[in-house]
């Protein structure tokens, strides 16, 4: 018998941090408070993704950049690089129901997509207009500027903190 993995989504997210503060949404589904992002669609390279999920959810144009000197500086042949790449879980449920039965398994309703675990890329962004934000309803249940020392007290995963402590190290 086969052993069978769990399914990957790939996804892309943005990291915008604007005069010593982060952009965060509260995700609708998970009710915590992350960097704006999403899944990965056909024919999408993921920073465009991650612009565009940007966009979706906040309202805020922005351009993925990589931090440091890098050759996407000098040759647009070479593309930001994501500062953080990483792989958990979202939906133990899908792969449960997969193994038990791999023809005919039913999907969580919560997620509908298939997906049990998101492989995930994580860019910084720069704002390529203003950074006036506009809350996507459908999506999220709040949005708004957090400072450094506010993110230790946000409704977030220890790893979400990690990764946006990581943000403000890069960016200094």
């Amino acid at each position: 018998m086969i052993e069978l993995k769990p399914k990957f989504c790939y996804t892309a997210a943005g990291i915008l941090i604007h005069e010593n503060k982060v952009l965060l949404v509260k995700h609708k589904k998970l009710k915590i408070w992350l960097n704006p992002g999403g899944h990965i669609e056909a024919g999408e390279l993921p920073h465009e993704a991650a612009q565009r999920e940007f966009l979706e959810e906040t309202g805020v144009f922005v351009k993925a950049y990589s931090p440091g000197k890098t050759l996407s500086d000098i040759d647009s042949e070479y593309l930001p690089s994501p500062i953080l790449s990483n792989l958990h879980w979202v939906c133990h449920e899908n792969f449960a129901s997969r193994q038990k039965d791999p023809k005919n398994y039913v999907l969580h309703p919560k997620w509908p997509k298939g997906c049990e675990q998101h492989l995930g890329f994580l860019y910084l962004v720069k704002p390529v207009a203003d950074t006036n934000f506009v809350e996507d309803k459908v999506e999220t249940d709040g949005i708004g500027w957090f400072n450094r020392s506010e993110i230790a007290d946000l409704e977030t995963r220890e790893n979400i903190r990690k990764e946006i402590e990581f943000a403000f190290h890069l960016v200094q």
